[in-house]
């Protein structure tokens, strides 16, 4: 006996039961269990049934019931949902009997499979000619299976699946290829997955592009894990030209538990040399992140290492060499009220980058830095406060005690640096008064405090102090830091702490249209220590004697600055240009310092210089840190223009204006000080800036000196005094001009509709050379133009310090290749820098990747074939070369 069923999609029903789908249409639905008898017993039981959970399916044909065999057939784009597993085929079968799900394709009128078999279960998938399922124990076969694993596939003849969760593969090719008949895979006669796990094969062989390969091993496997898991580091293979063949970075990964993990890797060479290290990367979701690292290098020196091995451009270590390099980074996540702890730090041996790094901008600085620091501001206070402990390190050369250049490692430290705040606010504040706008208000107090300790292993000789010394160090001397150095170094430490308490008296209304904004400002320095200095008869060296305690200066200045706007319009009225705005922002200030030169103070001492009885003013805080007041008077005005050119432009017929940038800063500034003796105005600088089309930025700036020069020599007379109309001299200018295009995106923002990003009219912006641009090829273009020039007094010409353009962009040739470079040009030295060239092509499941410096210390070559996906990261094909050595 059989029932018959005509169907449309979603909504065939075989129980009176109803559901409803997805889409909204009532779907078949069974119960989750049948009682054992008719009888109904009081007490709720559990079923017992092999059905666990309901069963919903539907079919777009029809669906068919045998009542003898209990079969059910499901015609026509057939689909099921069982708990996490859902079917989808042509045709589907579930046998109640024997618990089993079938699941077939059907054949198209040219004999090819269609609407093959698609099973999921959770994250699994598979797609398969034909599928079986006991839904009781939980078991499968596939038959001409494809499944998902990860960012892995597997294709096989015959897949089965156990209770558990295993799939047990018979002729089985394991690839991260996508494609139905993929590029590459791995070949194995027996596979066995385990989900979120691994993947074990073997015997197993490489094919590619159907073609066998003798690269294979009786046995494998490929980590499939969801998550992080702890394992093996596979080390890469190469040839050092110092150290010979060596194998780098393996190691073992820990994933310690799901906040931190470590990586330890090390190096090992056929010569001798070695290499270590340890990574650690953490994080706290909501509270910090950070990674920290530590390595040790050993490069063992021979003469006749690096000669003629693999390339004619080497690094030759005669001796042993042994660095250290140690990198931490810590991150906080802000939460207002509470402290930031953050750290920063990079320290290590001074060529440690140059042996070990391929990074041509690590490599070139010998520049390091490293900052620790805890900060906090009070919530709903003005007070605020930080704590960092700072150290960085240059590399400079110095005279050894045979006359000869040899480096030296300077080091520094701020231990520590203490800052304390306290923000302005108006002493109505401070009593709980209200503030209602008045102008007396504007009268505000604030408070900073910063203390440190500052201490190098460079001890300054006085000539780089500014002036000669009786302490017989004719030069800068720099001392290793050891235990016999340490209590020099620490001996020629600075301490000094730094009140400033900064006053705002307010702004003031003038008649409308100006502001006048008075100021007063108080410092205070203290050190524990200050200098004697003393004439030595005969001789232009001075006798310095150091007096210890706790020393103290101060300073103090006031000022007032008066500034107003002035605006001219010209009206167009043309079709996108409305109007054309000029602000003119004048500005002129006056600051008075007393003379804390002067000898009542006892900040300054004035010296014999020589015997003609020269003398010379020196700070008794020289070279300290902290802040000296300045010598000699200062009642100097101070004045200014700034200007702003804007546009008004229509943007659309609906009457939408926007604003447009033509100019964005023209300044003039200088100064006139009316305390000096000599050269009472200061040089007259002038700056311009502006950004064209969205693409096109433009800076220049100038200095003029308004004095005279004789034979190279400044004279207090003014230029204007020799006749005629020649304000100032020139003494320096520079340019600098970056623009970058990219034709795509303009052509993208022109498809959409989206307004032009240009400081042209709209009516002007079709006449831009970029608009034209037509290709199809998408490719980019910035360039880096700068120049200086400084005049010589002695020749009274300009000259050229330096004038260099640097270029850098990309070119998509195709959707698979891709073209990069990167160079500058030095135009006065007429030679190319740093240059960097790379090419990449996408392989699909693949990529390859050129990258090239062809000259300079850093001229290497790198070829990479390797498969994109994670989980065969080792899978590839590596040759490159450098002056270090050369890798496979």
């Amino acid at each position: 006996m059989a029932a018959f069923f005509s169907a449309q999609e979603g909504s065939a029903q075989v129980a009176p039961k109803r559901a409803t789908t997805a889409t909204g249409a009532p779907a078949a639905v069974l119960p989750a269990a049948k009682p054992a008898s008719a009888t109904q017993d009081t007490v709720k039981r559990k079923p017992t049934g092999a059905i666990e959970t309901t069963i919903n399916y539907k079919a777009k044909d029809s669906i068919r019931y045998d009542a003898i065999n209990q079969i059910m057939y499901l015609y026509g784009d057939a689909h099921i949902d069982y708990g996490e597993i859902s079917l989808d085929a042509a045709l589907i079968q579930i046998n109640w009997k024997t618990n089993i799900l079938t699941a077939d394709g059907i054949l198209d009128s040219a004999g090819v499979l269609q609407k093959k078999p698609l099973f999921k279960n959770a994250a699994e998938t598979y797609q398969a000619e034909r599928i079986a399922y006991n839904y009781k124990t939980k078991k499968g076969r596939v038959i001409g299976a494809v499944t998902t694993q990860g960012e892995g596939y597997i294709h096989a003849e015959t897949i089965k699946r156990d209770s558990i969760g295993n799939i047990y593969g018979r002729h089985a090719r394991y690839t991260t290829c996508d494609l139905e008949h993929p590029h590459f895979y791995i070949k194995a006669t027996k596979m066995k997955v385990i989900p979120n796990d691994r993947v074990i094969a073997g015997p197993f062989h490489l094919v590619f592009a159907d073609v066998p390969t003798p690269i294979g091993l009786p046995f494998g496997f490929f980590p499939s894990p969801r998550k992080r898991g702890s394992g093996v580091i596979i080390p890469t293979f190469g040839e050092s030209a110092q150290q010979g063949f060596y194998l780098r970075e393996g190691g073992f990964y820990w994933a310690m538990n799901e906040y931190m993990d470590m990586r330890i890797t090390g190096d090992i060479y056929s010569l001798g040399g070695y290499g270590a290290r340890v990574q650690s990367t953490y994080t706290k979701r909501y509270k910090f992140n950070g990674n920290f690292s530590v390595s040790h290098t050993y490069i063992k020196g021979s003469e006749d290492v690096g000669i003629g091995r693999s390339t004619d451009q080497v690094y030759n270590y005669r001796t042993d060499s042994r660095d250290v390099w140690i990198s931490w980074s810590h991150s906080p996540v802000t939460r207002p009220g509470k402290g930031q702890f953050s750290a920063s730090v990079n320290a290590g041996s001074q060529f440690y980058n140059q042996r070990n790094s391929l990074d041509p901008r690590q490599s070139l600085s010998p520049n390091f830095n490293s900052t620790i620091s805890y900060r906090k501001s009070s919530p709903n206070s003005p007070i605020n406060y930080a704590v960092t402990v700072s150290q960085s390190q240059t590399t400079r050369s110095q005279l050894n005690a045979n006359g000869e250049q040899v480096p030296a490692q300077v080091m520094s430290f701020t231990l520590p640096d203490f800052s304390f705040g306290v923000a302005s606010q108006s002493p109505i504040e401070w009593f709980g008064g209200t503030l209602t706008g008045r102008w007396i208000e504007g009268i505000r107090i604030g408070y900073n405090l910063n203390a440190r300790q500052y201490v190098s292993n460079n001890l300054a000789s006085g000539q780089s102090l500014g002036y000669p010394f009786s302490a017989g160090r004719g030069r800068d001397t720099v001392l290793a830091i050891n235990g016999s150095n340490l209590s020099a170094i620490l001996k020629n430490g600075r301490q000094s702490i730094n009140h400033d308490i900064p006053i705002t008296l307010g702004t003031i209304s003038l008649f409308k249209y100006f502001k006048l904004t008075p100021g007063v400002s108080y410092s205070e320095s203290w050190f524990t220590k200050k200098y004697t200095y003393r004439s030595i008869p005969g001789s232009s060296f001075l006798a310095v004697d150091t007096t210890k305690g706790l020393q103290r200066t101060y300073q103090y200045q006031g000022g007032v600055s008066l500034t107003t706007n002035l605006y001219g319009i010209a009206q167009i009225k043309g079709k996108k240009v409305e109007a054309i705005r000029h602000t003119l922002t004048p500005n002129i200030s006056y600051n008075f310092r007393p003379d804390f030169g002067r000898e009542e103070f006892g900040f300054y001492q004035r010296v014999q210089q020589d015997s003609l009885g020269r003398t010379q003013l020196l700070s008794r805080f020289q070279g300290l840190e902290g802040n000296v007041p300045g010598a000699g008077l200062n009642s100097a005005i101070s004045f200014g223009i700034d200007n702003n050119i804007e546009m008004k432009v229509k943007t659309d017929s609906a009457g939408v204006y926007k604003k447009v940038s033509l100019v964005d800063r023209f300044a003039l500034r200088s100064a006139y000080n009316f305390a000096a003796d000599s050269f009472k105005m200061s040089n007259i600088n002038i700056d311009l800036s502006t950004r064209l089309f969205n693409t096109l930025s433009f800076t220049t700036g100038a200095t003029f000196d308004p004095y005279r020069y004789v034979n190279g020599q400044r004279r207090n007379q003014f230029l204007l005094e020799e006749g005629g109309f020649k304000p100032a001299r020139l003494m320096n200018v520079f340019f600098n001009t970056s623009f970058e295009f990219n034709p795509t995106a303009r052509k993208q923002q022109a498809e959409s509709g989206a307004p032009p990003t240009t400081n042209l009219p709209a009516l002007q912006r079709n006449l831009t050379a970029a608009d034209y641009v037509e290709f199809d090829i998408p490719w980019t273009l910035s360039v880096d133009m700068t120049s200086n020039f400084t005049r010589d007094n002695l020749t009274d010409k300009l000259m050229n310090n330096a004038t260099s353009a640097g270029f850098n962009g990309s070119v998509t040739l195709t959707d698979k290749w891709a073209f990069t470079y990167t160079t500058t040009y030095d135009f006065k030295n007429q030679l190319l820098s740093y240059t960097n060239i790379g090419i990449t092509r996408d392989l699909h499941c693949w990529q390859m990747s050129i990258d090239w410096v062809p000259f300079g210390a850093l001229q290497r070559y790198s070829i990479n074939i390797n498969a994109k996906s994670s989980i065969l990261q080792d899978l590839r094909i590596r040759r490159s070369e450098s002056a270090t050595g050369r890798q496979f």
